[in-house]
């Protein structure tokens, strides 16, 4: 979702007139927070599908970890619009991850819907790692994976991601455009 937004933003931008260069004068304050908790969340979802850690309280507490880091870069960087409407996109995804035991809740029918499995049933038996299918016990199921995404590539989104890229495509076509973002 984000690779897509990134690549929209950036059309956008030119179709406006706007320069990938601008984005050099774009002030952000501790850009490293961002790229550490990207890197956190990378070697977490690495190290969950090669098998070499399970979902507990050490996955949780490196969640906890990235989105400390994401929460800092966020708060750093409020004067910018942008940033904290990127930021709502992350708080919306790291409620739906902490009121389910540090897994993000997956609807089974949007990832049928998305061609990801052939059944209800198969997707419950599949789910693993820092994911879990959505059931009566799920807090804020809503905030959860329940959109499914069928072109380019297939998989279920949240509202989050939704408003973490529009968040994102606005900053990328915005600083483009202009000279100077706080």
């Amino acid at each position: 979702m984000f690779l897509e937004a990134l690549i929209i933003g950036i059309i956008i931008g030119y179709i406006l007139k706007g320069k990938l260069k601008n984005l050099e004068n774009v002030k952000l304050k501790y850009p490293y927070l961002a790229v550490g908790a990207f890197a956190v969340e990378f070697i977490l979802f690495s190290l969950v599908r090669k098998g070499m850690l399970s979902r507990g309280y050490l996955t949780t507490s490196i969640y906890i970890i990235e989105y400390a880091l994401i929460f800092l870069f966020i708060y750093f960087n409020r004067e910018n619009k942008y940033i904290l409407i990127m930021g709502l996109g992350f708080l919306l995804n790291a409620l739906a991850i902490f009121s389910n035991g540090g897994a993000m809740p997956v609807s089974a029918k949007a990832a049928v819907t998305a061609g990801l499995a052939p059944s209800i049933g198969s997707v419950k038996a599949s789910a693993e790692g820092l994911y879990v299918v959505q059931n009566e016990a799920t807090r804020l199921w809503l905030l959860g994976d329940i959109i499914p995404k069928t072109y380019l590539r297939h998989y279920v989104i949240s509202i989050g991601d939704i408003v973490a890229a529009i968040g994102l495509l606005i900053f990328l076509v915005q600083g483009m455009r202009s000279k100077m973002i706080n």
